[in-house]
């Protein structure tokens, strides 16, 4: 009997003991449950958050390809406008250029730099960018004149040092360089002495002045001068003066390829080379360059305006 009664208590315990087994089993299961449920919520929240920050850094990565494309296709256009790219100084200088064919029919007026514009494409009002009108044009072709023959002078003298030409002598240089120059202004002879009363206006002189200096000085420094001393002064502006009064003599002269200009070129130079010392070239250069001026004056109040070719 008290076997029996062991054997039906040993059957509680063990059977308490798989209830709390089974019991503890189920609470097992159930946190586990709860723990998946939890970290499914937490997937699902954190998984919007993960796929937006997604979305953005695709749209922002978007963004910046298409930025980065964008900069690209500037930086493209940006040296296609490198390539093309054009200075108002240099558009200008084209617009003079194309009006000197219209000063023969014009004058050095602004029709003609409103004519040169059209000739490129561009409207007559371009003409408006020269705010000394018929002053920059005159200027520009002088410019250009002096541009083409030191130029010239510059191949002869390299011509020289290779052996390949021989020397001149200075009268001779000086006599070829001023009538070459000279022989520029044939296409516009008969508006020429417009242009000189251009230069002779007071905002026109100081450019006028430095292109003559610079003629000058170029022609002497080809001839092979290379003073230091007073007779540095005294060559170029006796060469100015020359330069000037041979101006003046051409836009009157009427004989054939002015032939009468050039006699007289021969002349003033064949003066200064016969010159003996500083002193005389100082008188010489002196009445030279009163000669020119005074020259230029009444010539200029006598024929501006009037047709120069008889």
């Amino acid at each position: 009997m008290a076997a029996l009664l062991r054997g039906v208590r040993a059957g509680r315990v063990f059977l308490a003991l798989g209830t709390a087994q089974r019991s503890s089993n189920s609470v097992k299961r159930v946190f586990h449950r709860a723990a998946l449920l939890r970290l499914q919520d937490e997937s699902k929240q954190e998984q919007p958050s993960s796929s937006s920050y997604h979305q953005h850094y695709q749209a922002s990565s978007s963004s910046g390809q298409e930025t980065s494309q964008t900069n690209i296709s500037y930086a493209d256009q940006s040296g296609e406008q490198g390539e093309d790219y054009e200075t108002e100084e240099q558009l200008q200088g084209r617009i003079l250029t194309a009006a000197l064919e219209f000063v023969p029919q014009h004058g050095w007026t602004v029709d003609a730099i409103a004519e040169g514009a059209q000739t490129l494409g561009l409207s007559a009002a371009a003409a408006g960018m020269f705010s000394n009108g018929a002053g920059d044009l005159v200027l520009h072709f002088i410019s250009q004149c002096n541009s083409r023959l030191s130029e010239s002078m510059a191949e002869q003298h390299k011509q020289i040092q290779l052996g390949q030409a021989e020397p001149k002598k200075t009268d001779e240089f000086l006599r070829e360089a001023v009538e070459a120059r000279l022989r520029m202004l044939i296409p516009y002879i008969e508006n020429w002495p417009q242009a000189m009363s251009i230069l002779l206006l007071p905002q026109n002189i100081p450019d006028s002045l430095k292109h003559l200096s610079t003629l000058v000085d170029d022609i002497w420094y080809y001839a092979g001068d290379r003073s230091t001393d007073l007779n540095w002064y005294t060559r170029r502006a006796t060469l100015t003066g020359i330069y000037n009064t041979t101006e003046l003599v051409m836009v009157q002269d009427s004989s054939p390829d002015f032939q009468d200009t050039w006699a007289f070129l021969d002349n003033r130079i064949r003066d200064v080379m016969n010159m003996a010392n500083t002193a005389k070239q100082v008188q010489s250069t002196g009445e030279a360059v009163v000669q020119g001026i005074m020259g230029a004056a009444i010539t200029l109040k006598n024929l501006t305006g009037m047709n120069q070719r008889r």
